[in-house]
């Protein structure tokens, strides 16, 4: 090929890349000059494309770590931040874009993402503890203790206690295991606590944050069948919702059950939720498909109603 050939290849080579930022050509030719200068060695695709969505989801990071540092409770920072790092509906995000830690040698430090993955997550999308133990008028919501197995043990092991649950009967081995497993803090995106009143187990609550910045959490509880018919389930929930709300900061709690289950439907109106859908026949559960509701609570609606 002569040399006016492999120039028109090169012409057509840059025209074509610039051609994504039609808008702002000269940004186009800044990323086509970066490019041949070997800048986006931590891209784990390099194309245009992929140099355009990495511009855009830096500048929506730094937009929103400046938000989040004047409040780290902001929900459009937090919206924000969590596409930028993650991703979202249609959208992908930066943890998909670069390559993943240590697998460039050759790239220099700071890395990307070091300072645009790693470091806001880890500051302002890495959630701590609340202070426990958790206290209402008649009960103590605490850290699990392995031994607290031994109250749990005869109701996981009826089918008609578990019947609406998510989780299947299990032995007593098994709620040994369970017990232990809550009782480890984790990375604080999931809080199970003893629900107790005056110093015995009467049940559990548990929040798990989710969705886009960890902006959304579902609750889940349950009664012990012999002190059930006494609020302490909406007395405990009442209080994981201050927790989401006021410390989690979170704008959106769901809650997500089985259709028959008339008692959580109820608690759930109870705390000012709306039921927002009755999905028919999708969910499966102990051998067969069932309807679901999903219910929800927004923060607004939460502060307007008093807390």
């Amino acid at each position: 090929m002569g040399d006016d050939a492999l120039s028109e290849a090169a012409q057509g080579g840059h025209d074509w890349f610039v051609s994504f930022w039609p808008d702002e050509p000269e940004v186009g030719e800044r990323a086509w000059r970066d490019h041949l200068d070997g800048k986006y060695a931590e891209l784990g695709e390099v194309t245009p494309l992929r140099i355009r969505q990495l511009h855009i989801r830096v500048a929506q990071a730094e937009a929103a770590v400046e938000r989040l540092r004047r409040d780290p409770h902001d929900p459009v920072g937090r919206g924000m931040l969590g596409e930028a790092l993650d991703g979202a509906v249609g959208t992908t995000g930066l943890d998909a874009i670069l390559v993943p830690a240590g697998h460039r040698p050759d790239v220099r430090e700071p890395t990307l993402r070091a300072t645009w993955v790693d470091a806001p997550r880890a500051e302002l999308l890495t959630p701590s503890p609340p202070e426990l133990p958790v206290r209402t008028d008649r009960l103590v919501l605490r850290r699990f203790r392995e031994e607290d197995a031994a109250a749990f043990e005869d109701a996981w092991a009826s089918e008609e206690w578990t019947g609406l649950l998510l989780s299947p009967p299990m032995s007593g081995a098994e709620v040994v295991e369970w017990a232990r497993r809550r009782a480890r803090a984790g990375d604080n995106t999931f809080l199970g606590l003893v629900v107790e009143h005056d110093g015995v187990p009467v049940g559990d609550s548990i929040l798990m944050l989710q969705g886009v910045g960890l902006s959304q959490a579902e609750i889940g509880w349950t009664v012990l069948p012999e002190h059930a018919g006494r609020g302490y389930a909406t007395e405990a929930a009442r209080a994981m919702l201050r927790v989401a709300f006021e410390h989690y900061g979170v704008r959106r709690v769901v809650a997500n059950l089985d259709a028959r289950n008339d008692r959580s439907a109820a608690l759930c109106e109870r705390l000012g939720m709306r039921r927002e859908s009755h999905k028919l026949g999708d969910f499966w559960s102990k051998g067969r498909w069932t309807d679901s509701y999903e219910y929800a609570l927004l923060a607004e609606e939460w502060r307007e109603a008093g807390g």
